[in-house]
C-alpha cells in the first residue's frame, strides 16, 4: 500500500465519501430535521474551500491503483492563541479495509505533512457517536482538550 496526494481522477471518489462522512456526523438528535441533500451540498461547497487553503492536502491510501482510504488535512488558526494548528478535517477508510491499519497509516502521513509545515499540534473533531474513530484517536496519542455539548431546544 502507498499513500500520496489525491489525483484529479480520485476527486469524485473522495468527494462522494466526504459526503457520507458529513451525513454521518449529523448528531442523532438533529437527524430527523436534517435533509441529507443539504449536508451533501455543504460538503461539496466546503471541501474545495478547505483544500484551497495553504498547507491543505488530501492524502489517499492506494492498493495498486485502487483508493482504499483518505485523509484531508488543513491548517487553521487556534481559536484561543491564533497560532497555526493542523486539523484532520476528514478521514475515510473503505469498510473492507477497516481494522487493517490503513487509518493509522493515513494519520501518520497526515501528521508528517503537518510536521513538514512546521506545525506542532493537530486537532481532530470526532462525533461522540463515532466510537471507533474516538478509540483510534485516543490510542494514537490524542487527548481530549475540549468537549462540545449540544442541547436540542424544544
Amino acid at each position: 500500500m502507498e499513500i500520496g496526494l489525491m489525483t484529479p481522477r480520485e476527486w469524485p471518489w473522495v468527494l462522494a465519501r466526504a459526503v457520507k462522512t458529513g451525513v454521518a456526523q449529523v448528531p442523532p438528535a438533529l437527524r430527523s430535521a436534517t435533509r441529507p441533500e443539504r449536508v451533501a451540498h455543504q460538503i461539496e461547497t466546503l471541501l474545495p474551500q478547505v483544500l484551497s487553503q495553504p498547507g491543505s492536502a488530501a492524502l489517499v491510501a492506494r492498493e495498486g491503483q485502487q483508493p482504499v482510504g483518505y485523509i484531508v488535512v488543513t491548517v487553521i488558526p487556534d481559536d484561543l492563541t491564533g497560532q497555526p494548528l493542523g486539523l484532520f478535517w476528514d478521514i475515510w477508510v473503505e469498510p473492507p479495509w477497516r481494522g487493517t491499519g490503513v487509518s493509522s497509516r493515513l494519520t501518520a502521513a497526515g501528521e508528517a505533512h503537518l510536521k513538514a509545515l512546521g506545525l506542532k499540534a493537530v486537532r481532530r473533531a470526532i462525533s461522540s457517536h463515532n466510537t471507533a474513530s474516538l478509540r483510534h484517536a485516543l490510542s494514537d496519542g490524542c487527548h481530549i482538550d475540549r468537549i462540545s455539548l449540544l442541547k436540542v431546544l424544544s
